[in-house]
């Protein structure tokens, strides 16, 4: 038997529909905040991401000689194809408040959190440089988050690579990449090495720690900072998630401009949930007008994995009901009952087998099904339902009105 390409994932109902959900919820709450939905190509020409991608997703890329000899890739993230899609429409009226929830793919280790090909929600406002857009970006991530259940269990860490500008001038750091590349890694990197590379830096192990806790703002006068500050505190005044200060963040040294900002669960025990930040200078680079943006990335994996370690991983909106037929007449009234179920917004699944009743019901109760409406010829003469409890056993008759009231609002 075949077997699945390492990386890879198959989805059955028991866990797609409950990934359905939690699309549909990021989904929700992009349109609660004004943002539209747009969409792109699965295959992208490999020069888009020249310029515009890091040397890493560059390594990272499924990419192939089409069947014109064109080298083309499967797209690996979505911002060089918004950038492209923004830079070729000069009727566009900004700013733009865009999302999308697309599948991705990069030729990478496959571990925990991180998979060849995955689900992503992106996020992006362009056409402005004020702050506010920064905050209206993160607002959506903290209700994502909230909506999700996840409010209390994670906290968005923030920077700004101008903010970090400014503090190498003002240590007069000369190898600023030795800083980032600390910085990002910091966790990572053993004592020796750290060591090694704040000898590289020209500054005092004391001045490098007063970076990594955050305390060297305090010698500072910035207005990089104090755009920092205001975007942290009006982020604060709408209230999702929990919000710090981190000048660790870094992020793609190819993209982002200003703004930097990750979501991750209060322990940091898994990979980040969401990163993104201000890129500013991308769609000038595709022969745009310049375009300020600022927008994020959520992959699905690592959303998965907290809702699961959280018990928050199962199906909110549960089939409602089975309708199990008795006989024939049972089965010309189920078209009818199942029709105004479905009608009045309630799941309906009906028998499409040959069992006997019992076998029916058997199997609506391993489906996990809570009711299963039984009809027959008594049910078809009276028109009415019955109605069976399949975790208490009870089971009642009554008017199909009557049962599409208790449905519902059960």
């Amino acid at each position: 038997m075949p077997e699945r390409l390492r990386g890879f994932r198959d989805f059955y109902p028991e866990d797609q529909e409950i990934r359905r959900e939690i699309f549909d919820t990021m989904r929700d709450e992009c349109r609660k905040f004004g943002f539209r939905e747009v969409d792109g190509p699965s295959i992208e020409s490999v020069d888009l991401y020249a310029h515009k991608s890091g040397e890493e997703i560059m390594a990272q890329m499924f990419n192939f000689m089409d069947k014109g000899g064109r080298e083309v890739t499967l797209v690996p993230e979505f911002t060089p194809t918004l950038a492209r899609m923004v830079a070729s429409r000069k009727d566009l009226i900004k700013p733009l408040k865009w999302y999308t929830l697309a599948k991705f793919w990069r030729y990478e280790e496959p571990q925990s959190g991180r998979f060849r090909e995955f689900y992503q929600l992106n996020a992006d406002i362009l056409g402005s440089d004020s702050l506010h857009a920064d905050v209206e970006v993160l607002n959506l991530a903290g209700s994502i988050m909230k909506s999700l259940g996840l409010g209390s269990k994670v906290k968005l860490k923030i920077s700004s690579r101008s903010l970090l500008e400014d503090i190498i001038k003002y240590l007069n750091i000369e190898k600023k990449d030795t800083l980032y590349y600390l910085l990002d890694r910091w966790v990572k990197i053993n004592e020796k090495d750290k060591e090694n590379l704040i000898g590289e830096l020209g500054i005092s192990k004391e001045k490098l720690e007063s970076i990594i806790t955050g305390k060297i703002i305090n010698e500072l006068k910035s207005s990089n900072l104090d755009r920092l500050m205001k975007i942290m505190d009006e982020f604060n005044e709408y209230g999702t998630i929990k919000i710090e200060l981190d000048l660790k963040i870094v992020r793609g040294l190819a993209y982002y401009t200003s703004t930097v900002f990750e979501i991750w669960d209060l322990e940091e025990k898994m990979r980040a949930i969401m990163g993104g930040g201000r890129y500013d200078n991308i769609i000038s680079q595709m022969n745009g007008d310049y375009t300020p943006a600022v927008g994020f990335g959520m992959g699905d994996a690592v959303v998965e994995n907290l809702l699961k370690r959280e018990g928050l991983w199962y199906e909110k909106d549960k089939r409602r009901v089975f309708i199990s037929i008795a006989d024939d007449k049972g089965r010309k009234y189920s078209y009818y009952v199942s029709k105004m179920f479905r009608e009045n917004g309630i799941i309906t699944d009906v028998n499409v087998t040959e069992r006997n009743l019992g076998k029916q019901i058997e199997y609506a109760a391993k489906m996990g099904f809570k009711y299963s409406i039984i009809l027959g010829e008594r049910e078809f003469s009276n028109k009415n339902v019955s109605i069976r409890d399949l975790i208490t056993g009870e089971q009642w008759s009554m008017s199909l009105e009557e049962a599409i009231n208790k449905l519902k609002n059960s």
